[in-house]
């Protein structure tokens, strides 16, 4: 791996620290990023930094929260440490700090894709999130192949991991489906309100599938914005899963973006598998009911035009009856078991388009 100038902190990377270990910046060979894009400034983003000027403020905005993301990495070290810093430590109320600020380690093998550990990030006095992050990490033994999921709301100013001298540090596993997962939506695309990093149910599917993934969720801000639609077509992609409509300030507006922001995913991509999905805490208000008949319409007309490749799914089945009130944390926003349900009732869709 090729040294890299020493940084203003307490320690230089790729050189020997006091605690024995030598730390390197992800952004270096052979650590492989996904679900970012790589630029010059080592800016972690969600979006190119030549596209960020094209698109609303909102989302700007939350393209440095860095949900889906991950670092795909081989070694045989017995353990590594890693550090990462935050741009802040606010906390947010219904979500705990694990998945806004954590991260998340999992075994990548052909035999499927297992969880290490959750890095638990480290609380000041006032319960918010200390910006320097550091924890150690137990490894198996033997060379394996790892990834380690980012924060769902939050960024990174750097992200660093420290491993034994001698240790083998290898590029990581490919997944068998490498053109990603593109899924588009809102906060709950984004990973509201997961208990922790890993358990966003994109990246559920993701790990289930063995599949790359972009996750393209965004807090309030996602609107079905023509210069969002355009940057998704451009992208090589296995599939796109899209669920906007809890974004949209009402009905006229999603009929209005619904439809359009479809026609300029299909008009690049025509043999693209499409997936709508509509809301998952459907509650039978009227709103409830017509902006899901707004979804089903575009799906529908598409179908009527001969398109084959488009997939309807109303996110209504997704909680069941049993137990349903566990599955959000306040009405809206999906607790783990949510996610866990959504992801059941997506992997079928997905194992039918992908031909799985």
């Amino acid at each position: 791996m090729k040294p890299i100038e020493e940084i203003d902190r307490n320690f230089a990377l790729n050189q020997k620290t006091e605690d024995g270990l030598i730390y390197y910046d992800v952004w270096q060979p052979p650590f492989q990023a996904y679900g970012i894009v790589p630029n010059e400034k080592k800016s972690f983003c969600r979006f190119p930094l030549e596209v960020l000027p094209t698109l609303p403020e909102g989302v700007r905005s939350l393209a440095s929260h860095l949900a889906g993301a991950c670092i795909r990495f081989s070694t045989d070290a017995a353990s590594i440490a890693v550090k990462w810093r935050l741009p802040n430590g606010r906390h947010m109320p219904h979500c705990t700090p694990c998945a806004k600020s954590g991260l998340e380690l999992f075994e990548e093998s052909d035999q499927g894709i297992f969880a290490v550990k959750n890095l638990v990030p480290a609380l000041n006095e006032g319960a918010a999130c200390l910006t320097e992050q550091q924890t150690t990490v137990s490894l198996p033994q033997g060379l394996r192949h790892y990834a380690l999921y980012l924060p769902l709301y939050n960024g990174l100013e750097y992200l660093y991991i420290g491993f034994p001298e001698g240790a083998q540090i290898l590029p990581g596993r490919t997944p068998a489906i490498e053109k990603p997962l593109v899924f588009y939506g809102s906060s709950i695309t984004q990973g509201g309100c997961a208990a922790k990093v890993g358990s966003c149910y994109t990246t559920i599917l993701a790990r289930r599938l063995d599949a790359a993934q972009i996750n393209l969720g965004f807090s309030g801000n996602a609107r079905g914005e023509t210069a969002v639609a355009e940057y998704i077509a451009s992208l090589s992609m296995s599939a796109f899963i899209y669920d906007y409509d809890h974004n949209a300030p009402s009905p006229e507006h999603l009929e209005k973006t619904h439809e359009p922001f479809f026609q300029i995913i299909r008009a690049a991509q025509p043999d693209l598998p499409v997936i709508m999905v509509s809301r998952p805490d459907f509650k039978g208000a009227e709103q409830d009911i017509r902006q899901r008949e707004i979804i089903r319409k575009t799906y529908e007309n598409a179908r009527k035009n001969g398109d084959e490749n488009v997939y309807f799914v109303d996110g209504e089945t997704f909680f069941g009856t049993q137990d349903r009130d566990m599955c959000t944390v306040d009405g809206t926003h999906p607790t783990s078991l949510g996610f866990l349900r959504m992801a059941d009732g997506l992997e079928p869709v997905l194992r039918q388009v992908l031909k799985l």
